[in-house]
């Protein structure tokens, strides 16, 4: 496969992802919690704040979707290993990470000011630690690329 190819294929999957997002942040979070605030009336001072919240962990999820945009179109460009994927790579595994501590902080704020189920924290604190995992994994991998990177350099010079 040629790397306009894999750039090609990456590029569709992030567009799908970003259409999927868009699909799950304007109707699925709003109609569960509608249908949660229809359920449990007593619950309907939750509406507000959660679909807030959630909707602020969108933005970081996009900005890795750029990113993402970003090093497809590198790979595309023959440019796979660079110090600029590896930069990019980093920044989206701050992202995930920031995102993940995020929306624990929130869990846990929420559950602070009686808006938020001991279970929905539990499961918040399992989601991050994995969310937190793959950030980890993928730190792992622009530090790979980065060595990439300067290996290429280095063979680059002797030819």
């Amino acid at each position: 496969m040629s790397n306009k190819n894999i750039s090609k294929s990456l590029k569709t999957i992030i567009a799908l992802m970003g259409v999927l997002g868009i699909g799950f942040y304007s109707v699925v979070v709003p109609w569960a919690l509608s249908e949660f605030v229809g359920k449990y009336p007593e619950f309907s001072y939750f509406y507000l704040p959660w679909l807030i919240f959630l909707l602020c962990t969108a933005v970081p999820l996009y900005a890795i979707l750029v990113l993402g945009w970003m090093i497809s179109t590198a790979i595309g460009e023959d440019k796979s290993f660079t110090e600029k994927n590896a930069e990019r790579l980093k920044a989206c595994a701050y992202c995930l990470a920031g995102d993940a501590v995020f929306f624990l902080l929130g869990n846990f704020v929420f559950g602070f000011l009686n808006l938020n189920h001991p279970g929905v924290a539990v499961a918040a604190c399992v989601f991050c630690s994995f969310v937190i995992m793959i950030a980890c994994a993928v730190r792992l991998l622009a530090h790979l690329v980065s060595k990439a990177s300067a290996i290429r350099e280095e063979n680059e010079g002797y030819i």
